[in-house]
């Protein structure tokens, strides 16, 4: 049986106080070696972490490097991949941001009309060799214009101001074929809706007709982007087929009687009317409608989510050629009524003139 008695003797009692010192040391120590084993093998967990938020390098090829970047001068970038650490020169950088981490962005209850997805960034040589085959000539009587793909049902977006008036359009369409562009022309070509207030019309060309290699474009899930984004321009301008000007977006939300546009200074003409404004990713983000002629690089487009309404609202805006107030036949309001002038039929009514 343990003796748990005070014992009696001074000497005794400060050993038995002092193996409890002791006692109590030990735990102390075993604590501060778990901790420091805790901290010295959770150390490559936290370094991983920070690894993980990783930063993209944008080459000027359009290639991408993703990792922690290490050093960052006026010379080089030293990215560590995890299992390698590479040197870039800082000439071949066009672009250092966060890792986009965003999912991709589903089309909603629109889906079989258009697609809207994330895409990686693109140099403008390659956005144009994928997408352009999707960008078509809009003519008819009254001129032409430019227009775009956007299923493989055959429906197109352009200006309204470009088939305004008019019934029998064609669109000319460019198919890749190895190493040149063959072009095809349709005649049938439907007017399905039409929205003068944004000057905005979809067309459709008869899917039979276009066969399986249809290209069409994604358009971008959010409007515009920021002042300064690079953006690029595919058209017709005074029938120029395909030509393709870049710039900057200058403006994110410019008024114009009332309404908004984006303003851009890539370069455009008659001709680009309706055609597609792509941004870094290819993405369409707006639909190139008017200019300035007497300046210079004051151009603007309509933003995607005005096409994107027109489409999730077809029937809304369906065309029907029957209807004289179908599309653009708005009557003109009356005169204001002001004494003293007579009208012209002689009625008694006054008018202002």
């Amino acid at each position: 049986m343990p003796d748990d008695r005070e014992p009696d003797c001074p000497r005794q009692r400060d050993m038995i106080h002092f193996a409890c010192f002791r006692h109590t040391d030990r735990a102390i120590n075993h604590r501060a070696l778990v901790l420091k084993r805790t901290l010295l093998y959770g150390l490559p967990l936290v370094c991983f972490s920070l690894a993980a938020c990783a930063e993209v390098v944008t080459l000027r090829g359009g290639a991408r490097v993703e990792g922690q970047i290490l050093k960052q001068d006026d010379q080089c970038v030293v990215v560590d991949l995890g299992f390698s650490v590479v040197t870039v020169p800082a000439a071949q950088v066009l672009e250092i941001g966060e890792r986009d981490a965003r999912p991709a962005v589903p089309a909603g209850d629109a889906s079989e009309l258009y697609e809207v997805r994330q895409l990686e960034r693109l140099a403008t040589s390659d956005a144009v060799r994928k997408f352009g085959p999707a960008v078509v000539v809009i003519r008819s009587a009254g001129g032409l214009g430019s227009g775009f793909f956007v299923n493989r049902d055959g429906f197109l977006i352009t200006n309204f101001h470009v088939i305004k008036g008019q019934k029998r359009i064609s669109v000319t369409r460019f198919i890749r074929d190895g190493s040149v562009m063959r072009r095809e022309i349709y005649e049938d070509v439907n007017i399905i809706a039409t929205d003068p207030f944004h000057d905005l019309a979809v067309l459709q060309v008869e899917e039979e007709k276009l066969g399986s290699n249809l290209v069409h474009v994604v358009l971008a899930p959010e409007d515009g982007g920021r002042m300064g984004d690079p953006v690029f321009v595919i058209g017709n301008p005074l029938g120029l087929e395909r030509t393709v000007t870049k710039g900057v977006l200058s403006q994110t939300a410019r008024n114009f009687r009332g309404q908004l546009y984006l303003q851009v200074d890539a370069p455009v003409n008659p001709g680009n009317s309706g055609g597609p404004l792509f941004n870094d990713r290819g993405q369409v983000s707006g639909v190139i409608n008017m200019q300035i002629p007497i300046m210079q690089g004051l151009n603007f487009a309509i933003p995607i989510r005005n096409v994107k309404f027109l489409l999730d609202h077809l029937e809304a805006y369906a065309y029907d050629q029957s209807n004289p107030e179908s599309g653009y036949v708005y009557p003109n309001p009356p005169r204001r009524p002001r004494r003293g002038v007579v009208d012209e039929e002689g009625s008694g009514d006054t008018y202002d003139k």
